[in-house]
C-alpha cells in the first residue's frame, strides 16, 4: 500500500483505510475432501483440496522499509494463527492484490505462481536458511554486522525472496538489513520442494470386490492416523491385507470389500498433528489474493480424505480432479472399475471410460478466475471448483508517492486514501498482506546483475 506525502493521495486499489493497521487472524483449520455420501458419487470439493492446511490470514508479525524501483513499501513475515500457536508466511507474488477474508489452502509449488519459476528452489534455500528459522544473531553473524532485529531480518528475508519469485530488485532501506539480502541472493541454492503436511493419493478409487487402491499416504508427520467412515463390512488394509489404523509416510492403503459385499462407498480418512514444512505454499481459494510461502512454523492438526465405491457389477465410476499449470487447465481423471464402459461428460465433452481402465481429461481455464467442472453419468455427479493461480502478473496500477508510516516498521500502518466503489474493500486478511504484496505493480529497476548459484 502507498500514501503520497501530498494531501489528498490515493493507492493502488483506491482504498479508504484510515487509522492503525487492522487486526485479524482466524484459526487455522485442516481439510480434506468432501464425504462422499453414496456409490455415484454425488457431491463437490475443490480440486487438489485432499489434504493439507486452510488459513485466513492476518496482520504483520515482522517488517521493515523496502525500496522497489524508486518506490517503497513494508515487507516482512504476516500471520497466520491456530489455536494460539503462530505461523508466518512471506509473498511470493507482488502483482496480485489482496482481499477481505480470502481463503488460502496448502498447494504444491506445480500448482501456485512458483510452477514455472525456475528460481523457485533458490526461495526455499532462503527460507531454510534466513529469518524466522535462523536467528538474527546468527544472521548478523552470517554478514559481519553488529546486530540485527527481528524487523531488518524478516525485511531482508522478504526482499530477498521477491529477487527470486518476481525477479525485481528489492533493496531494504536499512543498510544492515540490505547487506544481508544481498548475502542470501549470493549464496542461494537450488533446493528441493517440501512435502506436503499430509496427502492421500489418487483421491479417489472404485472397483468391485477385493482390494480397492492403492491410495498412497504422504506427509511430513512420522505417522497418521487412518480410518474409514461410511461404511460397514469393509476393512482398510496394508499391502500383505493387514489391517490397519495408522500409516506413514509413502504407505499404500486399500479397501478390503469382501466377495459379495453390496454395492457401496466409504471415505479413507487420516488425520494427524505436525509441523507445516517451511516452504510450503499457500494460494487463494478462488485465485483472487496473492500467493505466499510458509516460513515460520508450529505443530498444528491436518487431515486428508480419499474416497472408494465399489459395485458387484456393472460400471464403478470415480473422478478426481487436479489442476495443472503447465497446460493452462484442470486434469479431471475417470477411472471406471467396474466390469461395462462408463459414458461420463466432463463439462460438455463425452468420454467413455472402458471396464478397468482410467482416463484424464484436460479441462483449459482462464488464470486467476473461479471455475466449475462437473462430471456427470448414469447416477453420477461430482463437481470441483477452485482456482487457477499460476502466473505472478497481475494488473498495472502505479503508485503516486512514498508510504508516510505512522507506526512503527513491525506494525506498519495502513495507507490513508481515498475510495472507489469499483475495488473490493480490503480488511482482515488485507491488513497484512496488501502492506507486503501491494507494492505489487509499478515501474521496477532492471534487475540485479548478482543472481548465482
Amino acid at each position: 500500500m502507498f500514501r503520497a506525502s501530498g494531501e489528498g493521495s490515493t493507492d493502488m486499489f483506491g482504498i479508504s483505510a484510515r487509522g492503525g493497521a487492522t487486526r485479524f487472524a482466524a484459526g487455522l483449520v485442516s481439510v480434506g475432501a468432501l464425504a462422499l455420501g453414496t456409490l455415484t458419487g454425488v457431491g463437490t470439493a475443490h480440486a487438489d483440496q485432499n489434504g493439507g492446511a486452510v488459513a485466513t490470514l492476518g496482520d504483520f508479525v515482522h517488517a521493515g522499509a523496502i525500496d522497489i524501483g524508486g518506490n517503497t513499501t513494508y515487507g516482512g513475515t504476516v500471520a497466520l494463527q491456530d489455536g494460539g500457536q503462530q505461523l508466518a508466511v512471506y509473498c511470493i507474488d507482488l502483482h496480485h492484490e489482496t482481499q477481505a477474508g480470502v481463503q488460502y489452502q496448502e498447494t504444491g509449488w506445480a500448482q501456485s505462481t512458483l510452477s514455472q519459476n525456475p528460481d523457485r528452489g533458490r526461495i526455499q534455500w532462503i527460507l531454510q536458511h534466513a529469518y524466522p528459522v535462523v536467528s538474527p544473531a546468527t544472521l548478523a553473524g552470517d554478514i559481519g554486522a553488529s546486530g540485527l532485529t527481528d524487523d531488518q531480518a524478516a525485511a531482508a528475508t522478504q526482499a530477498a525472496i521477491w529477487h527470486f519469485s518476481d525477479h525485481v530488485d528489492a533493496q531494504p532501506e536499512d543498510q544492515a538489513a540490505a547487506k544481508l539480502t544481498g548475502w542470501l541472493e549470493q549464496n542461494a541454492q537450488d533446493t528441493a520442494e517440501p512435502a506436503p503436511s499430509l496427502a492421500l493419493s489418487p483421491a479417489s478409487v472404485a472397483g468391485r470386490s477385493g482390494k480397492l487402491g492403492p491410495v498412497t499416504v504422504t506427509t511430513s508427520a512420522s505417522s497418521v492416523d487412518v480410518a474409514l467412515t461410511g461404511a460397514s463390512g469393509v476393512q482398510l488394509v496394508d499391502g500383505a491385507g493387514k489391517p490397519v489404523t495408522s500409516a506413514v509416510n509413502g504407505e499404500k492403503l486399500y479397501v478390503d470389500v469382501p466377495k459379495g459385499t453390496a454395492a457401496g462407498s466409504t471415505e479413507i480418512d487420516a488425520t494427524t498433528t505436525t509441523a507445516l514444512p517451511v516452504g510450503r505454499a499457500f494460494k487463494a481459494v478462488d485465485g483472487s489474493s496473492q500467493t505466499m510461502i510458509l516460513a515460520g512454523t508450529a505443530p498444528v492438526s491436518v487431515k486428508a480424505a480419499a474416497q472408494a465405491q465399489w459395485a458387484p457389477q456393472g460400471a464403478v465410476p470415480a473422478a478426481f480432479a487436479k489442476e495443472d499449470c503447465k497446460q493452462g487447465g484442470v486434469d479431471v481423471t475417470l477411472t471406471n472399475g467396474g466390469d461395462q464402459p462408463w459414458a461420463a461428460k466432463v463439462g460438455t465433452l463425452a468420454v467413455t471410460v472402458a471396464p478397468g481402465a482410467t482416463k484424464t481429461v484436460l479441462v483449459k481455464e482462464k488464470e486467476g478466475q473461479k471455475y466449475t467442472i462437473t462430471v456427470t453419468g448414469p447416477n453420477f455427479t461430482r463437481t470441483f471448483t477452485g482456482a487457477l493461480t499460476c502466473k505472478p502478473t497481475g494488473g498495472s496500477h502505479l503508485p503516486t508517492g512514498k508510504p508516510t508510516p505512522s507506526a512503527s516498521p513491525s506494525h506498519p500502518p495502513l495507507a490513508e486514501t481515498g475510495a472507489s466503489s469499483s475495488t473490493p474493500v480490503i480488511a482482515g486478511v488485507g491488513a497484512g498482506c496488501v502492506l507486503v504484496g501491494g507494492a505489487a505493480v509499478f515501474v521496477l529497476r532492471k534487475r540485479r546483475g548478482r543472481h548465482s548459484a
